[in-house]
């Protein structure tokens, strides 16, 4: 493996239909768009973004924890351009133990469209691949049906449930919690 996979900074990294590409000044716009949106954000971990300062505060975060070498967020746009459409992370990489968490977020105007499952892969297959992961875990609200089917067909294997993990909108919130190994990555067709 090499000792630092993301020594050039963060990949772009190409499915079917999306790029995931590391974030710029430019995307702000898009960010607020999608964490700012409350559908959008009803199982993330946090509140939506209220102005577009939050959502350059973020980035700023984002640029951050690459450079430090423990968040990996890509954004995903469409391959012919337009704007941001959502992210999706490796966070909490260790290389000692082969391991990072998944993230994921698309706006709700790109749902039910199979977007989201293209940027998942093409991550995994980066984690399992370039970073020589042997373990990736997802945390998904139990009542996010939708990311529970994507993991899940992804060949996540459901190992827990925590119980008021998270408050992210002043009341407790339960979560789900997968992980998915090396060995069965990628899943049978």
């Amino acid at each position: 493996m090499p000792d630092n996979p993301f020594e050039a900074g963060l990949p772009t990294l190409e499915a079917e239909r999306v790029l995931l590409r590391r974030l710029t000044p430019g995307d702000d716009a898009g960010l607020l768009r999608v964490f700012g949106d409350a559908e959008t954000m009803q199982w993330w971990s946090h509140g939506p973004f209220t102005d577009l300062a939050a959502a350059t505060t973020y980035r700023e975060r984002i640029d951050y924890g690459l450079r430090s070498r423990s968040l990996f967020q890509w954004g995903i746009v469409a391959r012919d351009g337009g704007l941001l459409m959502g992210t999706c992370t490796l966070s909490d990489w260790s290389s000692t133990h082969r391991r990072a968490e998944l993230g994921y977020i698309l706006h709700r105007d790109h749902w039910g469209q199979g977007l989201a499952s293209e940027a998942v892969r093409a991550v995994l297959d980066f984690g399992f691949g370039t970073m020589r992961l042997h373990r990736v875990e997802a945390d998904v609200d139990p009542e996010n049906t939708a990311s529970i089917a994507l993991v899940e067909r992804l060949g996540f294997n459901r190992e827990g449930y925590l119980r008021e993990r998270w408050w992210p909108h002043g009341t407790p919130q339960d979560s789900l919690i997968f992980g998915l190994l090396a060995t069965d990555w990628p899943p049978a067709p």
